[in-house]
């Protein structure tokens, strides 16, 4: 992981220019830990605070439209409405709707936060047969949210990196402390989804 953000910060520092288009497409296809890296870096005076802010939000909101649009085809409606399928969908909404007492608002955000939201986010949308500007009200905190939390526990961790590095000198005792951050991360999604899944 440490080697990743080393080149990431080597590539960015290398191609200012290109900073945006890196968020951009750094939070469409890494998510989560794309914003945990992104807030890492900015730490570190790499990324800036609001291109991370504003191109991270973009990124992050991105996929989850079209997973949103995939929900309502016909194709996916048929895979939902199989017998197999059917109880499967019905108990993953069921159990969303129990936990977030029927609230899209919260709902969402613990699908945000969950391991495998896309195919939570495309079976809870197909079942409440949401319209697209309910989905975008519900699913923009979720996503501003999320951001906030990912990118600032990035920022945090990059924080401590420099802190213990300049403290112990060493730069095993930093990298350290990053691996020690995403493993914490890590085992707080699956005790979520644990939580909230079985």
């Amino acid at each position: 992981m440490a080697e990743s953000i080393e080149w990431l910060r080597a590539f960015i520092t290398n191609h200012n220019s290109l900073e945006y288009v890196i968020i951009f497409f750094g939070s469409l296809l890494g998510a989560e830990f794309a914003l945990f890296i992104f807030g890492f870096l900015a730490a570190q005076n790499v990324v800036s605070i609001v291109p991370l802010a504003l191109f991270g939000f973009l990124g992050t909101l991105a996929p989850n439209i079209l997973w949103f649009l995939l929900g309502k085809t016909k194709t996916v409606n048929r895979i939902a409405l199989n017998r197999h399928a059917d109880t499967t969908t019905s108990m993953i909404t069921q159990a969303v709707n129990k936990i977030s007492k029927d609230n899209h608002f919260i709902a969402f955000i613990i699908i945000k936060f969950i391991i495998g939201t896309a195919f939570l986010l495309i079976m809870y949308v197909n079942k409440t047969a949401m319209k697209f500007r309910q989905f975008l009200y519900y699913e923009t905190p979720a996503v501003l949210l999320s951001l906030f939390i990912m990118a600032g526990i990035g920022y945090l961790s990059g924080l401590g990196f420099t802190y213990l590095s300049e403290l112990f000198n060493n730069l095993y005792v930093a990298l350290g402390f990053i691996l020690l951050i995403a493993l914490l991360v890590a085992i707080a999604k699956s005790w979520i989804k644990k939580r909230f899944v079985v």
